[in-house]
């Protein structure tokens, strides 16, 4: 640093201010006694005038009274005798002079007395004149004026001149050597001071201290500055402590109250890819990811504000726009009246860790090898879910594994193995997909949840059993591996469950306890539930009933009329019943779901399309059943068909049929599918002239939306709002709605499930102009209809 040139002297400023205080001294000194000299003459002087007035008091009487003018020479010499009487006039009291005097002025003449002359004293030419009374016995006689030679302020000070500079020479003279003096005294243990400062500066050690015996200010100054050193020396060892601490693995970052960036470490520029020279200045925003929202950023700044320190978990930005976690703390930095001056900001990395915890976690959740989850993860779902209490329907636990797995492992070791088991994954994932989760929860057992297979427990049953059949025959598969051909061996356990189980380890146990049983009997799965594993048995035996009867053509359709508000007929309802021949009639309840679920359904459809239309053909030719409408109930599964639209025009054309007197009713289930999909088929059907009617609104997945999007002819008011219409006021008012959007949407609507004629007349006096149910006619034979309408 460069040293500064000083010219100011301690010495100088010290004479200069002895000689000030010295001048101030002896003039104020010397004024005083000016001051006095003057005062003092100018009292010696009035009271001499006084003395001369009485002295003369006797004489100016003869003078005045008696008028003796000998008495003037009396009063001159008397006057003469005082040295510093100038002059002396005597007036009257009519103001005129009767006498006068002067010492050295012979053409001296007395003026008269003016009538406002002062009483002021006033000096004038080294003259004071004075005004006293001229009095005998106490008659005032007139007035006497004295003139007194007097010195002036300026006399005085001619006459002191040689004194005063006698005195200034030796006061200047001494000053000069109390400066010197007291120049040594004062600077010499300030030099002393300045000369071991100057060594620290150089020597840069603060461990020295200086010294002085001095007991006064000159010691405190010393002592303050051996405190101000041991501060210092304090204060670098914390910043080399801080700075230790500054460059940790921890970022660091400080900023002003501002927020603006003052510093930055090394680890900072690590972790962010920013080096110093490019944040300097900026404000933190310049890592934000946007993976927080401003509320984040909101709530973090008033905690900050309230306690002057924040922590947490946040996601940050690199330069390279990689988004990481971070561990964040903000400590405020305070002065002394609690503003906040700095903040000093510290991160920690944790993308390690949470990778790492990531990691932890999936291997508490998920097997390493297949990547399914393990045993823990199945079960905290399944009871997550059962604890939800979501259970409506019937759902299925199936568990399976392969026979003698450990002997494949044996034979041809462990990564063999292990090889198997990631192609049985592989399949498993591929064919059940739509499982709510699949996992391996031992070495080769598996298994695999479905919370919601139907909510009927005969069709669950059936459900799961072709699940699994499907299951068994996609893994009993042939799986080569390298030079290896392994033939697997599966086993499954079903437990099919609803909303009274409540324990995921108990359902889990059922299922594994099946399993153990199908390897016990050697079968390729078993249910843990008999009654279910008798219902899957029924539907295998329907099943092969089922293939006997489309082969040997045991169906029948039966007709259920339908008639208008006038109470006419207007068409029927065609109705498939099962004609076993040692069980009789089988209801469709019991072997349509089947059906549906081995696609058996497909052909059985197109029996009832090619019979409802042969009817037709029959219907047409007389006159009383020429105009009869017949409704056919179609499964969403053959509507779907590629060939449906097809099918119904082959069996139009081959009978020769009116299209518009066909019309095919579609569950609302069918809705579940692609909307535009079934408007599409919908079209295609109605372009044959082929009425579209929706069965059971209202119960489904109906809306009022898709009324207006689907090409509709008519809808079908489900019989559970008409069972109870004349006492539910909910169900009446569902009817009116649907009447009145029907109208407004130009749709005709059927009421079915009419029972009573109370339920009859209350319908037609609600605008319904269509109807159905027993209380007009129950299913019959075509035999019975055609004796009808003749």
């Amino acid at each position: 640093m460069t040293q500064k040139q000083y010219r100011g002297s301690i010495k100088r400023r010290l004479t200069l201010m002895i000689l000030l205080v010295t001048l101030i001294t002896g003039t104020v000194g010397y004024s005083g006694f000016v001051y006095w000299n003057m005062k003092s003459q100018y009292d010696k002087t009035i009271e001499l005038s006084r003395t001369v007035a009485k002295v003369l008091s006797q004489d100016i009487a003869k003078l005045i009274l008696l008028k003796k003018v000998a008495v003037a020479a009396d009063i001159t010499s008397k006057l003469k005798s005082f040295d510093n009487i100038d002059s002396m006039v005597l007036y009257k009291t009519d103001k005129k002079a009767v006498f006068q005097y002067s010492k050295d002025n012979k053409n001296f003449e007395a003026k008269p007395l003016k009538n406002d002359f002062e009483r002021i004293n006033s000096i004038k030419n080294n003259l004071l004149k004075l005004y006293v009374d001229a009095t005998y016995q106490g008659t005032k006689l007139g007035v006497v004026e004295l003139n007194f030679k007097v010195k002036t302020l300026g006399d005085v000070v001619k006459r002191d001149i040689p004194i005063l500079i006698s005195i200034s020479i030796i006061l200047l003279l001494l000053s000069f050597a109390l400066a010197n003096f007291f120049a040594k005294r004062f600077t010499k243990p300030i030099l002393k001071l300045v000369s071991f400062l100057s060594k620290i500066d150089i020597i840069d050690s603060l461990k020295n201290r200086a010294k002085t015996n001095e007991d006064n200010e000159i010691g405190k100054l010393y002592d303050e500055i051996n405190y101000m050193l041991q501060r210092i020396e304090n204060s670098q060892k914390a910043e080399k402590i801080a700075a230790a601490a500054f460059e940790t693995r921890s970022g660091m970052m400080i900023t002003d109250a501002k927020e603006r960036i003052l510093q930055v470490n090394k680890a900072f520029t690590k972790i962010s890819g920013y080096e110093k020279e490019e944040v300097i200045g900026k404000t933190p925003n310049v890592l934000r990811s946007g993976y927080q929202d401003e509320n984040f950023y909101k709530e973090m700044k008033e905690k900050l504000n309230k306690y002057n320190h924040w922590s947490g978990e946040i996601y940050n930005k690199h330069k390279d726009g990689t988004i990481f976690p971070e561990h964040l703390t903000i400590q405020a930095v305070l002065d002394d009246d609690l503003n906040v001056i700095y903040y000093v900001a510290s991160f920690i990395d944790l993308t390690i860790q949470k990778e790492t915890e990531a990691k932890v976690e999936y291997l508490k959740q998920y097997d390493s090898l297949t990547g399914l989850a393990n045993k823990e993860m199945l079960l905290n779902e399944i009871q997550t879910h059962l604890d939800k209490k979501e259970q409506f329907r019937w759902g299925l636990l199936l568990c399976f594994d392969l026979k003698d797995f450990k002997m494949i492992n044996d034979a041809y070791g462990y990564s063999v193995g292990d090889k198997v088991l990631e192609v049985i994954t592989s399949k498993i994932k591929k064919i059940f997909s739509d499982a709510s989760i699949i996992a391996r929860i031992a070495a080769d057992e598996f298994a695999v949840w479905f919370p919601h297979i139907h909510e009927h427990k005969n069709q669950a049953s059936i459900e799961a059993k072709l699940l699994t059949e499907f299951l068994i025959s996609t893994l009993s598969e042939q799986i080569k591996i390298e030079d290896k051909t392994i033939n697997p061996i599966i086993y499954a356990g079903l437990s099919i469950y609803n909303k009274n189980c409540n324990n995921a380890n108990k359902l889990l146990k059922q299922a594994d306890t099946a399993l153990h049983q199908a390897k016990k009997e050697e079968k390729s799965f078993s249910y843990f539930d008999k009654q279910a594993q008798s219902m899957a048995q029924n539907h295998l035996d329907t099943y092969s009933q089922l293939i006997k009867a489309i082969k040997e053509k045991h169906f029948k359709l039966y007709y259920q009329l339908q008639y208008d508000d006038e109470n006419r007929v207007y068409g029927a309802e065609a109705l498939i019943r099962w004609i076993h021949p040692e069980e009789g009639m089988i209801p469709p309840d019991t072997f349509i779901p089947t059906a549906e679920k081995t696609g058996l359904i497909i052909p059985i459809g197109s029996w009832v399309i090619k019979t409802a239309c042969k009817q037709l053909e029959t219907w047409q030719k007389s006159k009383e059943t020429s105009n009869w409408v017949i409704a056919i109930n179609i499964s969403a599964k053959q509507f779907l068909e590629e060939d449906f639209v097809s099918v119904i025009e082959k069996y139009l054309k081959q009978y020769n049929v009116k299209s518009n007197l066909l019309k095919v009713e579609l569950t609302e289930s069918i809705l579940a599918k692609s909307l535009e999909e079934v408007k599409d088929k919908m079209l295609k059907i109605k372009e044959l002239g082929v009425q579209v009617s929706l069965d059971d609104f209202g119960t489904g997945y109906s809306s009022l939306q898709y009324l207006r999007e689907l090409p509709l002819n008519q809808i079908k008011i489900d019989r559970s709002f008409v069972n109870n219409i004349l006492e539910n006021k909910a169900d009446e008012a569902i009817v009116k709605s649907i009447l009145l959007f029907a109208e407004a949407l130009d749709l005709q609507v059927v009421a079915e499930g009419i029972e009573t004629k109370e339920q009859y007349d209350f319908l037609v006096s609600l605008g319904c102009k269509l109807f159905q149910g027993y209380y007009f006619a129950k299913p019959v034979k075509i035999e019975e209809i055609d004796s009808f309408s003749k």
